[in-house]
């Protein structure tokens, strides 16, 4: 019969669905803060030396108020100047980006093929041009960072400063190629946030942080892969 719990009552039934859905939120959050907490701090230096993470590399200097580091490193099989056309085709309208494409692909449908070759009609690349986060076509057009040096068989640095005023050098992208005993290669990508950062990108690279992280050292592992594998001038693999 209708009305038999106490007044104002609800039975454990009825409160289930949502201490289930609390419980669900708590633990969205805890993930949450567990991931930026944590992955940054595991990944920010995966794979570098204490020495490696305080070393001046190129492109220091250009966001010297940085507030924020992170320094990656792999070995990889070859010579700096072996592994140099690995970098310089960089791009998602070039070569790739050597990461995962389920991601490039599947959810933000960029379109990207990484290459398992080096391509001599890549090998141009210059002071000013750009390394293309998304292709022309796509919302926003065709973007990523700007070369603003570069050395070959040395080192590459990029400038990661959308949003900031012109002339105006807020976030670096920096390759650094280091010979190992002649026949190996120390990879070191280094990423700088300067402090004069917008407030938009400064929340936007707070959210993506623990991706970029993620498929920055997939691209580092890609990159070891393929100067592994195969060398310049072998045929790319039949589709």
């Amino acid at each position: 019969m209708p009305g038999l719990g106490a007044p104002g009552l609800r039975s454990p039934g009825a409160a289930r669905p949502g201490r289930r859905f609390a419980g669900f939120l708590g633990l969205a959050a805890a993930a949450g803060i567990l991931t930026h907490a944590v992955l940054p701090r595991m990944l920010g230096e995966w794979g570098a030396t204490d020495a490696e993470k305080v070393m001046p590399l190129p492109g220091d200097e250009l966001v010297p108020d940085a507030d924020e580091i992170q320094t990656m490193a792999v070995t990889v099989p070859g010579r700096p100047e072996d592994v140099w056309p690995w970098l310089v085709q960089m791009g998602v309208d070039r070569a790739g980006l050597y990461s995962y494409t389920w991601v490039e692909n599947g959810l933000l449908h960029l379109g990207v093929t990484n290459a398992d070759r080096i391509h001599p009609e890549w090998q141009d690349l210059t002071v000013g041009d750009i390394i293309a986060f998304t292709p022309e076509g796509y919302p926003g057009g065709r973007q990523g960072p700007r070369v603003v040096d570069l050395e070959p068989g040395r080192h590459l640095v990029l400038d990661s400063s959308p949003g900031a005023p012109p002339g105006t050098v807020t976030g670096t992208w920096q390759f650094v190629l280091r010979p190992v005993d002649g026949s190996a290669t120390r990879l070191l990508l280094r990423t700088r946030y300067g402090s004069r950062r917008p407030t938009s990108l400064r929340v936007t690279d707070f959210i993506l942080r623990p991706a970029y992280l993620v498929m920055d050292r997939a691209m580092l592992l890609g990159i070891r892969k393929r100067a592994g594998m195969q060398g310049p001038g072998t045929p790319s693999p039949a589709p």
